[in-house]
C-alpha cells in the first residue's frame, strides 16, 4: 500500500483481479455480481448467462500473470470520473487467457456507477480478433462475449 493508506491504481486492479478469479474458482455468481456497478448491471445483456459462460470458460490454477494499465481522470464543471482499465495475461495450467476489466472508480455525478462496468476473458490466440481495450468492437456493460459463443 503507499503512502497514507492510498491504494496504487495497480493495487486496486490487483483486488479487483483477485476477486474475479476468486469469485469464478469458487462458482460465486452473486459474488461475481457484487463487483458490477448497479447501472452495468441493469445495462448488462443476461449477466447470469454470461457469468455461466465465463465460468465454463476460464480453466485451471494461475501459474504466471503480467498486467498493463490504463487511467483515465476526467474534471468537467464539478463532475469528476476515473476509469481504470486493467488487461492481464493469465497462463494456468491449462491455457492462456486475456483478463480484462473496465473499473469505474470515481464518479461524483452519478455514484451508481461506480464499480466494474465490464469483464472480458478470452483465450490468448483469440486476441487479435476479439480485443480492442473495450473500444467499439467489445464495450458493454457486464461481461463481454463473443458474438459465436451461446
Amino acid at each position: 500500500m503507499s503512502t497514507l493508506g492510498v491504494k496504487s491504481d495497480k493495487e486496486i486492479a490487483e483486488a479487483r483481479f483477485q476477486k474475479i478469479v476468486e469469485c469464478l474458482e469458487d462458482n460465486d455468481k452473486e459474488g461475481l455480481k457484487k463487483i458490477f456497478s448497479s447501472n452495468a448491471l441493469k445495462e448488462a445483456k443476461d449477466i447470469d448467462g454470461s457469468i455461466d459462460y465465463i465460468s465454463g470458460f476460464f480453466k485451471g490454477k494461475i501459474q504466471s500473470k503480467d498486467v498493463a494499465l490504463e487511467v483515465s481522470d476526467h474534471k468537467d464543471n464539478g463532475k469528476n470520473t476515473r476509469e481504470l482499465k486493467a488487461f492481464y495475461t493469465v497462463i494456468t495450467d491449462e491455457g492462456t487467457y486475456i483478463v480484462f476489466f473496465i473499473d469505474q472508480l470515481v464518479d461524483t455525478k452519478n455514484p451508481d456507477n461506480v464499480g466494474l462496468y465490464m469483464l472480458q476473458i478470452i483465450k490468448e490466440s483469440d486476441e487479435e480478433k476479439e480485443f480492442d481495450w473495450g473500444g467499439d468492437k467489445t464495450r458493454c456493460a457486464g461481461i463481454y462475449r463473443p458474438s459465436i459463443a451461446k
